[in-house]
């Protein structure tokens, strides 16, 4: 139990750090092999594209999970907070509604003809490993929505305060 409270509050955190390190560490070494050893790494670009893609997915689903996403207040501010966190539950609604629709044609891409025995350019990685980011990212900020929605239900049930 402690596990997955710990996964709970920190996966998306620990993962968006490890990725994004690795980013850097790929680039930095690559931007040194080719203006100090005039001999870049070929795999390079591939690698931190695919690596790129999982760190945007966690850091969607990261965003969600601290409620940290850009949005447009200024109305929405000036209302109590009971009718503010029902506006917010409805738009979590609709959030939640189109990343169901994108999970279900993630879920269709990965048995598709296009990425089954497909495979990267120059590190040859299976392509479904590319677009499982999608469904793993959409499912971890699933989750996190419904955790919003869930702290949004008892502020609005405790009467706003």
């Amino acid at each position: 139990m402690k596990v997955l409270k710990w996964l709970n509050h920190n996966l998306e955190k620990y993962m968006c750090g490890i990725l994004f390190s690795i980013i850097i560490a790929i680039m930095l070494v690559n931007i040194f092999m080719r203006f100090v050893m005039r001999n870049a790494i070929p795999w390079a670009s591939d690698a931190v594209l695919f690596i790129f893609v999982w760190f945007v997915w966690f850091t969607i689903s990261y965003g969600f999970q601290e409620n940290g996403h850009v949005r447009v207040t200024a109305i929405v501010d000036l209302l109590p907070l009971k009718i503010k966190k029902a506006i917010e539950f409805a738009t979590n609604i609709m959030i939640l509604a189109g990343f169901a629709i994108l999970l279900n044609a993630a879920i269709k891409l990965l048995g598709d003809s296009s990425v089954v025995g497909k495979t990267g350019l120059l590190i040859k990685y299976p392509m479904w490993s590319l677009y499982l980011s999608t469904v793993v990212g959409l499912v971890l900020s699933l989750i996190r929505i419904v955790q919003n929605m869930h702290g949004e239900i008892k502020i609005i049930k405790e009467g706003g305060n």
